[in-house]
C-alpha cells in the first residue's frame, strides 16, 4: 500500500470513528430525552420495526441474557412505553408491543435522524443512500469473516 493510499485510509477511519462517537453521542442524548438506557431505546426501535417482538428476539438482538431483557421490559412497562401481551403461539411467553408513549419516542428518534440525513443526503447529491447501502453491506461482510478469537489469542 503506498503512503497515499495508507494515508487516505487512516482518514477515512478517523472519519467512520467520528461517526460512530457522534451517533453513539445521540443515541445517548435520546435515550437520556426519553428517560430510558440506550438498550431500552435501542429495544424500542426493534419493537417498532417489527410490530411486536418476543423478549428472546430483543435479548438476541441487543446481545443481552434474559434476565437483563426481563428487568429492562419491566422497566419499560412501568414506564408506560411497552405493554407484555401474552403470545398465542406460545402459552409460556410474551409478545412486546410499544404504547403511545413508546411510538412517541421512537417517532423522535427517526425524526431527528430522518432530518439529519436528508440534510447531508442533499449536500451530496443524493448519494447517501447507496453509500450507505453499501457501507452496511461491507460491515456485514466483515463481521461474517471475523469470527471469535481464538482460544489462545491475549486478550
Amino acid at each position: 500500500m503506498s503512503e497515499q493510499d495508507e494515508h487516505d485510509a487512516m482518514d477515512l477511519m478517523t472519519a467512520f470513528d467520528a461517526v460512530v462517537r457522534a451517533n453513539a453521542s445521540l443515541v445517548g442524548q435520546l435515550s437520556a430525552r426519553a428517560g430510558v438506557h440506550e438498550s431500552g431505546l435501542r429495544a424500542l426501535v426493534l419493537i417498532s420495526d417489527t410490530g411486536y417482538s418476543t423478549p428472546t428476539e430483543v435479548a438476541g438482538f441487543l446481545g443481552l441474557t434474559s434476565g437483563a431483557v426481563t428487568n429492562m421490559v419491566d422497566r419499560l412497562s412501568t414506564a408506560g412505553l411497552l405493554e407484555r401481551t401474552p403470545n398465542p403461539t406460545d402459552r409460556r411467553g410474551s409478545l412486546l408491543r410499544l404504547r403511545p408513549a413508546g411510538e412517541a419516542v421512537v417517532a423522535d428518534y427517526r425524526e431527528r435522524y430522518a432530518a439529519m440525513l436528508r440534510a447531508v443526503d442533499s449536500g451530496h447529491r443524493g448519494d447517501l443512500h447507496a453509500v450507505l447501502n453499501d457501507l452496511a453491506t461491507g460491515l456485514f461482510e466483515q463481521a461474517a469473516t471475523a469470527g471469535p478469537a481464538p482460544a489462545d489469542a491475549p486478550d
